[in-house]
């Protein structure tokens, strides 16, 4: 047997997302924002994202978003724009019963603090995930969100790679914190001078 490695020339496709981004502020612009001066360390500012990282995540949204389409009456929206004229793009807008907002993540981050049953939040490391989902429920004036992660690693206890694992939670805001998280981000929109 010979084996040759050979360019796969997708170089120009990976980590680009499929649709066009409108032009002016979106969501993700404030969120990261926010979260580059809340954990400098971990949220680099100005640092360009693994682009394989990015692709993966990237298509395990798309796989899921198919597969959701078919089986929870759940779909990939048009982007909205806030009252503020920002723009926002959740994953899914998912109707069973309510409006829930979605939101698939992919994450090398472990799973096991995230909650196997009822619970009252998430650890700390995935904040950002909750502020951006209360950010579309209160624009579209739902306090209902889902939010599935795939958990690469999966629990990754003591250096060892779990199996992965794909897990998804119903949330229920309310409205007070829905309304906290939209005064921090406008505020800290208006004092970065992005509103």
């Amino acid at each position: 047997m010979k084996i040759t490695p050979v360019p796969h020339g997708l170089e120009d496709l990976i980590g680009k997302s499929p649709g066009s981004r409108a032009p002016g502020l979106h969501m993700s612009d404030i969120y990261n924002d926010l979260y580059q001066d809340l954990e400098p360390k971990r949220y680099v500012r100005g640092s360009i994202p693994d682009p394989l990282r990015l692709e993966a995540g990237l298509s395990c949204e798309s796989f899921l978003e198919e597969a959701l389409k078919k089986r929870l009456g759940g779909e990939r929206p048009d982007p909205f724009v806030s009252e503020e004229g920002i723009h926002f793009s959740p994953d899914l807008i998912i109707f069973n019963g309510s409006t829930r907002v979605g939101e698939i993540k992919l994450t090398w981050l472990s799973s096991r603090e995230m909650p196997r049953g009822p619970a009252n939040g998430l650890p700390p490391k995935f904040s950002k995930y909750l502020v951006q989902m209360m950010a579309y429920c209160h624009c579209l004036e739902t306090p209902d969100a889902r939010l599935i992660g795939f958990f690469i690693n999966g629990k990754y206890e003591h250096f060892k790679s779990g199996n992965p694992e794909l897990l998804a939670w119903d949330l229920h805001f309310s409205k007070r914190e829905m309304d906290e998280n939209w005064a921090l981000l406008m505020a800290h929109a208006r004092h970065k001078g992005l509103l």
